[in-house]
């Protein structure tokens, strides 16, 4: 009995360990070949409830620490998105340059962003996926990967572009506010989302990653926990 007791306590007290946000707070086990499809629709009403005007339009997703699952997380709250509720969606990811995320995202895009002087945005500049609304690009301005155009007027400009062509974007920032492309967008997301990985995330990293994003004027909504390990049994647990 006492051996319960003690998962009880240890599973309350790894629920209660991040003081990152009490908005959004979300458990999602990660495992290969099963859906989130429950776990998405979840998170979709919560960020509906606190963006109640519904006007959201992109949204950041930030590891705290080196693997905690960002891009499962984003691919599964995209597909929600697409097969559920009918929106057209575009996956940015400012860490494609790096060689282990291209694992993930194995295209190639043929231009960048301020590749066209064109009013419109270049169909090359996003690849799409199939015949599906879902849509990936790097947070590139250019095909050779370069770093984002420094011209505010411009980049204000792009930003109100994506926001009229896609129903919601997604900013895939798997490395954290480490690389500077990710913090750069920060001030122009409506809501940002943290990803822990429970058990693992230290409270300090958790707490200097929000730092980060509040010093840089992002809004965080809550945090997603993922890979979560339960301490006692599935059915048990249910019916706490």
């Amino acid at each position: 009995m006492s051996n319960i007791h003690e998962a009880l306590e240890q599973a309350r007290r790894e629920k209660s360990c991040s003081t990152v946000s009490s908005q959004i707070a979300l458990e999602a086990q990660v495992v290969r070949g099963f859906s989130l499809a429950d776990e998405m629709s979840k998170l979709h009403h919560q960020i509906g409830l606190i963006l109640a005007d519904g006007s959201y339009k992109v949204l950041q997703f930030v590891g705290c620490s080196h693997r905690a699952g960002v891009s499962t997380i984003v691919r599964e709250f995209a597909s929600a998105a697409v097969n559920h509720y009918g929106k057209s969606v575009l996956i940015l990811d400012p860490s494609c340059q790096e060689l282990e995320r291209r694992i993930n995202f194995n295209v190639t895009c043929e231009f960048g962003w301020f590749d066209t002087d064109k009013d419109e945005l270049p169909d090359k500049a996003f690849f799409r996926f199939g015949d599906s609304n879902l849509y990936f690009a790097p947070i590139s301005v250019h095909a050779s990967l370069v770093a984002p155009s420094k011209n505010i007027d411009r980049n204000l400009d792009l930003w109100a572009k994506l926001r009229e062509r896609f129903d919601l974007i997604l900013i895939d920032s798997s490395s954290g506010p480490k690389r500077q492309e990710a913090v750069d967008s920060f001030h122009n997301v409506d809501g940002i989302i943290l990803v822990l990985e429970a058990g693992k995330t230290r409270r300090e990293s958790a707490e200097g990653v929000k730092k980060k994003i509040q010093a840089a004027g992002g809004v965080i909504l809550g945090a997603v926990f993922n890979k979560r390990q339960y301490y006692i049994p599935d059915f048990i647990y249910k019916k706490l």
